[in-house]
């Protein structure tokens, strides 16, 4: 594991970015925020499809964003939006990731968590607007010597939320809207990573904003 971080806020405007002529991506990370050391958004051409390369051994995410997206590795799944997709994987393998549509891009955030023994569950389907102003859990797991959690919310403009968690890293990731967060403005694409946060606070600060916080504990 890396040494620890400091607090740092990752603005969405200043993401490096990599492209080809059937995709985009912006990279969130400029180095590993504990086992956290890829965080992309990716934007997939109709019809085109993407190789992603493994960096180390651990756990791979997909949360589809616009659209759905077929993932293959070592199988094929469907992951559309209200799935979070998750698998364990090996440093040097490749998924793909296809666009089925025929006319329409798709985007999609993709993280990874590099440790051994990763493991976990994800929800098959979620809800963020039938449980609007709740952070909803899309998985709990572990990677490495700690627990992981990953969840996500919708939230109505001033509504305020809160996580307790012991001596926990948390990334929190803006995919919509505005927040304050741990008094800090974050805006849409916007990220904090936070080293050390036994208690998490923020308010929305538009309607509709979506967060999306990767908590280690």
């Amino acid at each position: 594991m890396t040494s620890a971080p400091v607090i740092r806020i990752h603005l969405g405007d200043k993401r490096v970015r990599t492209q080809s002529t059937v995709h985009q991506s912006l990279h969130g990370l400029n180095e590993a925020f504990g086992y956290l050391n890829v965080f992309d958004e990716v934007l997939l051409k109709p019809g085109h499809s993407l190789k992603h390369t493994i960096t180390q051994d651990g756990l791979f995410f997909l949360l589809p964003v616009v659209g759905m997206s077929e993932v293959i590795h070592e199988t094929k799944r469907t992951s559309d939006a209200g799935n979070l997709y998750f698998n364990r994987v090996r440093a040097g393998t490749h998924i793909e990731i296809v666009n089925p549509y025929e006319t329409e891009w798709t985007s999609f955030l993709l993280w990874e968590l590099a440790g051994s023994n990763g493991e976990g569950m994800a929800l098959e389907e979620f809800n963020l607007v039938a449980n609007a102003n709740n952070l909803v859990r899309l998985f709990k797991g572990s990677v490495g010597d700690s627990r992981i959690a990953v969840r996500a919310g919708m939230f109505d403009g001033r509504s305020e939320g809160e996580l307790s968690l012991p001596n926990a890293g948390h990334f929190i990731f803006v995919l919509e809207g505005a927040f304050e967060v741990q008094n800090r403005l974050l805006h849409a694409r916007d990220a904090l990573s936070l080293p050390s946060c036994s208690h998490l606070e923020f308010e929305a600060l538009s309607n509709n904003a979506i967060l999306l916080i990767v908590s280690q504990f």
